[in-house]
């Protein structure tokens, strides 16, 4: 399981959970059935915290998820959030290939074409005589 979907077992667990969610992130993780070290598991909910699925109260310090999490996970969680973000950066790397490769490939050919055209056009026109002589 890699940390994407352990993100999203988290929210699951807190969703499916929401009024007997513990107040400790590392006791929040050891529920979801989550192997992490306490610092993490810290880490980990100011994380969710920043993205705004999370909530903490200042005063009990506990946490509950927002209905904004509930959705995120419902769409797909951190988890279709990572795919989209390797499916990017794949689509970056084909266009740098493509401009580094097979626009230029396209550029001399243009001219290339273009010039045996332009040959073609005038020789038709006899401004310029044909290299072959029969």
């Amino acid at each position: 399981m890699n940390r994407h979907e352990k993100l999203d077992s988290i929210l699951k667990y807190m969703s499916q959970n929401i009024g007997e969610i513990p107040k400790k992130p590392d006791r929040i993780v050891e529920l979801a059935k989550l192997n992490y070290e306490r610092s993490e598991s810290y880490m980990m909910f100011r994380m969710m915290l920043n993205d705004g699925y999370v909530y903490e109260h200042k005063q009990g310090g506990t946490y509950g998820i927002k209905y904004k999490g509930i959705i995120f996970l419902d769409n797909g969680g951190y988890t279709l959030q990572h795919k989209i973000y390797k499916r990017k950066q794949c689509a970056e790397k084909i266009s740098d290939y493509v401009n580094f490769l097979v626009k230029p490939f396209g550029i001399i050919t243009a001219i290339l074409v273009a010039t045996f055209t332009i040959i073609k056009i005038l020789e038709f026109l006899g401004i310029i005589h044909p290299c072959i002589k029969p």
